[in-house]
């Protein structure tokens, strides 16, 4: 099944039960699929029926409504944050939930309830090859140059199925979502796997305090969390002098969290103070969900657990050989369809076995667990020794002043690279660098420690590149 207006209709939930709550309102899933038809009825008539559609929304009613009606139609969908600047002459037309400062230029009213409105120049430019009804991931990774991933129908399901499957997605089982839908992991585990699993779906802003999950949690006994590290680093934080929170928080089974790393001993106080069990999950908009390992505070370094079911995974070495020799390969039925760039729509970089590389460096990867040691896109070459940032941050990021860390390459005329980090400050620090040289080996301690106000992050708090955008 790769519609996946099909899997809602099959989703063993009564078509008039609850599918959302949002904003004060709950949906039923007849009527979301009656919505959906009207959306696909408004698209079918354009002048060019399959064009593409942006995606500008902050309502999750309307978002459901518009991937439906997109799937029913075959129209390729962009997602896209409502917060960023909204371009002056957009390329592919765009849909709204509300239009009070939108492009100039003819709307059409797809549909009055929810609102959602079709606005733009009337054309595109999204390249050849792009497949009826795919989604379009709008990410700039770790390097700031901007990507556009293609994930087909099948693929999104695919994905939801896997993911809402090992959470226990069910008719039975609410779920409370707190994480952006126009990114991939808010879009997959917090909207298609419950419509398509059949479990109903709580939908509260992304930047909700505690007492508001806490809040919404109660309201249906949800049994899953979808969240961000921040939402679990608050409730870290949250008193809680009466145990209120906690008894609010009880009926939750699981949790996830992904877009980010956690945050430095915040696994471990969430398993202290909650009974629930969070999940961190590892994976990418191109792969999908690849593991959602228990996040208690004690995993070692770069463990980021086992492959989920249908994953497959293998470490092939790199050429340079050294510590850090293998690079991560996958199999998986939710891989995209490729990235969307200068050059158009490129397939994704497989192997001549269809393995697909990920670019993560491996320490080991087996049906027993995978171990990472950053991407191999960033190790910094010092005088031929490499060096991976993200075994430099996990060493700052444990010294008990130290909020927040990112590190980087900078030039050196006698070493070609060497590390420099910068550090967000909880509280006054010593020198921070014999902390490094009793933890690391000497090419690894950075050059230089600056400290900053913040490190810039995304809306899933994924840290970026210097320069990049939000």
């Amino acid at each position: 099944m790769s519609s996946i207006v099909e899997a809602v209709r099959g989703n063993g939930a009564p078509p008039d039960a609850t599918a959302l709550v949002a904003g004060g309102r709950a949906w039923t899933y007849r009527e979301l699929l009656a919505a959906a038809e009207l959306v696909a009825g408004a698209l079918r008539g354009r002048a060019v029926p399959d064009e593409p559609v942006t995606a500008r929304l902050s309502a999750p009613a309307a978002y459901a409504v518009l991937v439906l009606g997109c799937d029913l139609a075959g129209v390729p969908l962009v997602h896209q944050d409502p917060a960023a600047p909204a371009p002056a002459d957009p390329v592919v037309p765009t849909v709204l939930d509300t239009d009070p400062d939108g492009p100039a230029g003819p709307t059409t009213v797809l549909c009055a309830e929810p609102p959602l409105r079709l606005t733009g120049a009337g054309r595109s430019e999204l390249p050849a090859g792009v497949p009826d009804g795919a989604h379009v991931f709008l990410t700039s990774g770790s390097t700031g140059t901007p990507t556009g991933v293609v994930r087909t129908a099948a693929a999104v399901l695919a994905d939801a199925r896997r993911v809402g499957t090992f959470l226990g997605y069910r008719p039975d089982a609410p779920v409370t979502v707190a994480a952006p839908l126009f990114h991939a992991y808010g879009f997959n585990y917090g909207l298609i796997a419950p419509l398509a699993l059949g479990a109903p779906a709580r939908f509260q802003p992304a930047r909700s305090v505690p007492s508001q999950l806490a809040n919404a949690v109660r309201a249906d006994g949800a049994r899953s969390l979808i969240a961000l590290p921040f939402h679990y680093a608050l409730l870290t934080k949250a008193a809680d002098p009466d145990g209120a929170l906690a008894a609010a928080l009880a009926p939750l089974a699981t949790a996830v969290s992904a877009g980010a790393p956690l945050g430095p001993g915040v696994a471990a106080a969430i398993a202290e103070r909650f009974a629930f069990r969070l999940h961190n999950c590892y994976g990418s908009s191109e792969a999908g969900a690849v593991t959602l390992a228990p996040a208690t505070g004690e995993a070692e370094d770069g463990a980021v657990g086992t492959p989920l079911p249908g994953v497959e995974t293998r470490v092939v070495p790199l050429g340079d050989g050294g510590p850090h020799s293998g690079e991560l390969r996958l199999r998986t039925s939710s891989l995209a369809a490729g990235r969307i760039g200068p050059d158009g729509l490129v397939p994704l970089d497989l192997d001549a076995d269809g393995w697909y590389r990920t670019g993560d460096l491996a320490l080991t990867a087996t049906e027993h667990g995978i171990r990472l040691a950053g991407r191999i896109g960033t190790l910094i070459n010092v005088a031929g020794k490499k060096v991976a940032p993200v075994e430099i941050e996990r060493v700052l990021a444990r010294h008990p002043a130290v909020a927040d860390v990112r590190v980087t390459a900078a030039p050196d005329t006698a070493h070609g690279q060497v590390p420099v980090a910068a550090v967000v400050l909880r509280a006054d620090a010593p020198d921070l660098v014999p902390w490094c040289r009793d933890r690391l080996a000497p090419h690894q301690v950075p050059r230089r420690i600056d400290v900053v106000a913040e490190i810039p992050r995304s809306a899933t708090g994924k840290a970026l590149a210097p320069g990049a955008g939000r």
